[in-house]
């Protein structure tokens, strides 16, 4: 599998890298791959808007154009073309989170105190922060 970028991948090469994972566990053979399959299904079963995502791409694709399909997700046409792009896991918000716990650590003594660390200043630090560690 090649790394995909979060950033203007398309929702069907998303989908289509996540089904063609589950095809290639299903071909192989031995007790530990059935265990990954066993892993792997558990955990796409309990992803509730993976059936969705699965849904608004057959839409996206043109697989389907069923009024069904599109009445019970209450998406308009918008909502769909506004997904073409959408990614499928939430690496991104992981990472904000990091930034977020690297601004008050304990090694930063002066960021401690949230009265010296100013609304500019803090959106200063996170573009700084994000454009450095996402171009090297």
């Amino acid at each position: 599998i090649t790394k995909l970028e979060t950033r203007g991948v398309l929702l069907s090469k998303s989908v289509d890298v996540v089904n063609n994972i589950q095809i290639k566990h299903e071909e192989c053979n031995g007790k530990i791959a059935k265990l990954i399959l066993d892993k792997f299904n558990k955990v796409i079963s309990k992803n509730k808007g993976w059936e969705n995502i699965k849904k608004i791409n057959q839409v996206l694709i043109g697989e389907t154009t069923n009024d069904d399909d599109l009445s019970s997700s209450n998406l308009n046409l918008d909502n769909y073309l506004s997904m073409k792009y959408a990614p499928i896991t939430s690496v991104d918000v992981e990472r904000s989170f990091s930034m977020y716990k690297n601004i008050l650590t304990p090694n930063r003594p002066t960021l401690l105190e949230i009265g010296r660390f100013s609304e500019d200043s803090l959106s200063k630090y996170m573009v700084v922060d994000f454009f450095f560690f996402n171009t090297n």
